[in-house]
């Protein structure tokens, strides 16, 4: 069912720019979600006064759940219906800096050995509780497993609300991450136990904590502290980058793409038919998000190649903004 038209001063433009994009085959859909929440936006700071170039700016600044290529992927389609804007002659228009957002080149993801992934949550175990952070040692153990085992976005994980996570049944719900949809993540059973354990303590400190992972009472960690915590804990377990590129927090979910992949083509199963299965848990918007994490390891793309040609012509190349 198609969303409310849209609401802004700017409403007949966007549906002419977008009837456009559409005239010329594209779908844009995910272009059009983030349009329709620019739209909102606008509208809202319109009420206040603010002037165009002043709501587009705002729109720019990187927020609290993204990282900068999220954010460029969040800005590109104002910048181009800016670009229409400007070319219909509307004096109004202001066209966001190409300098501003521009496309970065994606790190090389590291894949961890099993050496590696045991000596990190071994050490990961060993914290201790600080003055300012009294549940650190409890808390970060279970938010980097549950990046290891479900291969869910660090900022996912950060914000996962503890009214979303029902242990009983052994499930959590990931709500307005990264694009229009949400979804249900049942865990492994093994990590469901340690949640069961680790939430009694958890709740014995903060009965009315906001978030599963906190930090205090309601709050959690910020996006700027994962990868500092992640580093600080990978060099207590004596680890370098010996075997690969660095390792970074969000390198968890790289490996778990791979892993399982991996694991299927070991077990001599139909990846072709379980691959959907494995865009939906990690939450790609399509198949090719999920087959473009194959293209950054050569010594395993010929054999999933072998293993999927049916798909040859459905999965074209995709640049890392997709994901």
């Amino acid at each position: 069912m198609m969303e409310k038209a849209y609401v802004s001063k700017l409403a007949p433009s966007m549906e002419a720019f977008v009837a456009f994009k559409r005239s010329l085959g594209w779908k844009y859909e995910t272009s059009e979600f983030y349009l329709r929440e620019f739209d909102r936006f606008c509208a809202k700071h319109e009420s206040e006064g603010a002037s165009l170039k002043e709501i587009v700016k705002s729109w720019v600044s990187l927020r609290e759940t993204e990282c900068s290529n999220t954010q460029r992927v969040r800005v590109a389609p104002v910048r181009e219906f800016s670009k229409y804007l400007q070319s219909s002659k509307h004096s109004y228009a202001f066209v966001i800096p190409n300098k501003v957002c521009r496309k970065q080149t994606r790190t090389i993801p590291h894949f961890f050995t099993n050496e590696e992934i045991i000596r990190f949550f071994n050490a990961c175990d060993t914290l201790t509780p600080r003055k300012e952070n009294l549940v650190r040692h409890l808390v970060l153990p279970m938010y980097f497993r549950l990046l290891y085992c479900c291969g869910v976005r660090t900022s996912e994980a950060r914000l996962l609300l503890r009214k979303n996570v029902n242990l009983h049944i052994g499930y959590i719900d990931v709500i307005h991450s990264k694009g229009p949809k949400d979804r249900r993540l049942f865990l492994p059973e093994d990590l469901r136990l340690l949640y069961l354990k680790y939430d009694a303590v958890i709740d014995d400190i903060f009965p009315d904590r906001t978030y599963f992972f906190p930090v205090k009472s309601n709050s959690c960690y910020q996006s700027q502290s994962i990868g500092p915590n992640f580093n600080k804990i990978w060099k207590s377990a004596g680890l370098g980058h010996e075997s690969g590129s660095k390792a970074r927090a969000y390198d968890f979910r790289h490996h778990f793409a791979f892993a399982t992949l991996n694991r299927w083509i070991e077990q001599g199963a139909d990846v072709n038919s379980k691959l959907p299965y494995l865009m939906r848990y990690m939450g790609h918007s399509s198949l090719e998000s999920t087959f473009c994490y194959l293209h950054l390891v050569p010594e395993f793309f010929s054999t999933f190649s072998e293993k999927t040609k049916i798909l040859e012509g459905l999965l074209p190349e995709v640049g890392y903004d997709e994901e």
